[in-house]
């Protein structure tokens, strides 16, 4: 029969082993992560500098603008 130290020891020796095999995840999600945010803020400042121009162009033709 298994002690509770018997088991908080395989408990650890499982949450190292989950750790390692989970480290070089979390670096690549961090990295994802920062990607997203960039590529979402490029997107946005370019649908905001588009909407802009589409913006001046209808109001020189005179275009209604929702």
């Amino acid at each position: 029969m298994l002690t509770k130290s018997d088991l908080n020891k395989i408990g650890n020796v499982v949450d190292e082993k989950l750790d390692h095999r989970l480290k070089p995840i979390k670096k690549d999600l961090k990295y994802l992560k920062k990607t997203i945010d960039i590529v979402v803020q490029k997107y946005d400042e370019g649908d905001v500098k588009l909407e802009r121009r589409l913006r001046k162009v209808e109001d020189h033709l005179g275009f209604a603008s929702d």
